[in-house]
């Protein structure tokens, strides 16, 4: 192991350059008014196709929405003395968009580096687990450390809008995976490096879009007021959280949440009554509910508003994924990585929750066992997100002892 550790320990450059290439090839979904992640794709194959993997592996999710016209998943292998048998450290390529530029300090696609922090979108949120699994895997092809078992780094797509184009295309389409493979996603960690998920909340994305009647804003009796409307639903959804109050000590958040997000408006000037508006609510539920009972009780509360306002108000779901069952302490997975981060790190790790939204609850749909780890800043989705290279040295370390001590 020493040969290894060496190796990962003196790859601050060859992480910064990995870091440079990815960040350089924004990889944004066409929901976000982005090209997806084709050219990310393709410039970290062509960086990592001589290293010395078995294979690299190209699979693509059709998407006419995009110039490529495909969304791509990478898979590079090392093979392993039982090739019956895979480690999968799954990443996504895919990133947000900035946000508003004019909270950044540096260009949002151009890596920066500041003495241990590596700054540009996506440069946390997911590039650190991408980053970290390829030098755990070319610690052991340049040190040509055979492992029991196949290791299987999968590049994803679309993880941030859903994975319809990425690991639910791949489960759907393919046979790639076994119900006895070991599943891990570094996607999800906090700076202790000691969080282990293995359970996820529901997610429910809704959109209502209100809609009145325009009029002059001197004249509320010839109009429908859609803006006073959209507040009355709004006020009437937060009582989701006394209605839904069940606690689970085993999720960071520990209760359901239900919080309003994004809202458009059909009016820019002071003296116009709006006719529409649109409402967005992003809802992370606790297991024990089903996503059914959240719906009939919107529904109930949207009726009301329509008749206290006149309005009328659709309803679309965004996102309707039912939390399968958690990954259990016991499954294997969980094992081995709390052994190596002992190991490594010394820590006795524990298992939680997260409001969900990982590629991990659909591995468990299929009674998959899967979970999540790494040691994040907890900087992802924000303006000057940045990562953290000892992190990623860390993260590396801890995968590279799991690819050694895989069975």
């Amino acid at each position: 192991m020493k040969e290894l550790t060496d190796f990962i320990n003196d790859s601050r450059e060859l992480i910064i350059r990995l870091q440079t290439i990815l960040t350089e090839n924004p990889a944004v979904g066409p929901e976000n008014g982005g090209d997806g992640e084709f050219k990310k794709a393709m410039a970290l194959k062509s960086e990592i196709s001589q290293w010395g993997f078995d294979s690299i592996e190209e699979i693509m999710a059709p998407d006419n929405r995009v110039s490529s016209g495909k969304r791509p998943s990478l898979i590079a292998t090392i093979e392993g003395k039982n090739t019956s048998k895979n480690l999968w450290i799954i990443s996504h390529l895919d990133v947000v968009p900035p946000g508003d530029i004019g909270l950044w300090d540096t260009d949002p696609f151009k890596v920066v580096v500041k003495d241990d922090l590596i700054y540009g979108r996506g440069t946390e949120d997911n590039q650190q687990g991408l980053v970290s699994s390829l030098i755990a895997a070319k610690a052991m092809l340049e040190k040509k450390v055979k492992p029991d078992i196949n290791i299987k780094l999968l590049f994803v797509a679309d993880e941030e809008m859903g994975s319809e184009y990425g690991i639910m295309y791949l489960l759907e389409n393919t046979q790639l995976f076994k119900k006895d493979d070991l599943i891990l996603t570094p996607d999800v960690g906090d700076p202790n490096g000691d969080f282990i998920e293995v359970a996820e909340k529901s997610i429910l994305w809704l959109e209502f879009t209100i809609t009145g009647k325009q009029s002059h804003g001197s004249r509320p009796d010839l109009g429908i007021n859609a803006a006073r409307a959209s507040s009355k639903l709004d006020i009437s959804l937060s009582t989701l959280y006394d209605i839904f109050n069940a606690q689970d000590a085993k999720f960071d958040t520990k209760t359901s949440t239900f919080e309003p997000t994004k809202r458009i408006g059909s009016v820019t000037n002071y003296n116009t009554i709006p006719g529409s508006e649109i409402l967005c609510y992003d809802c992370r539920i606790l297991p024990c509910y089903q996503l059914d009972d959240i719906l009939s009780k919107v529904d109930h509360i949207v009726k009301g508003i329509e008749k206290e306002t006149g309005t009328t108000i659709s309803l679309k779901i965004g996102q309707k994924v039912q939390s399968p069952a958690p990954t259990p302490d016991e499954a294997p997975i969980v094992q081995l990585l709390m052994n190596s981060i002992e190991r490594v790190l010394h820590k006795k790790a524990k298992t939680y929750g997260i409001g969900g939204g990982t590629v991990a609850a659909y591995f468990r749909m299929r009674g998959i066992h899967a979970t999540l780890w790494s040691t994040l800043n907890e900087t992802l989705h924000g303006p000057n997100e940045n990562s953290s290279i000892k992190n990623c040295i860390t993260d590396a370390l801890v995968f590279t002892d799991m690819m050694v001590h895989a069975k």
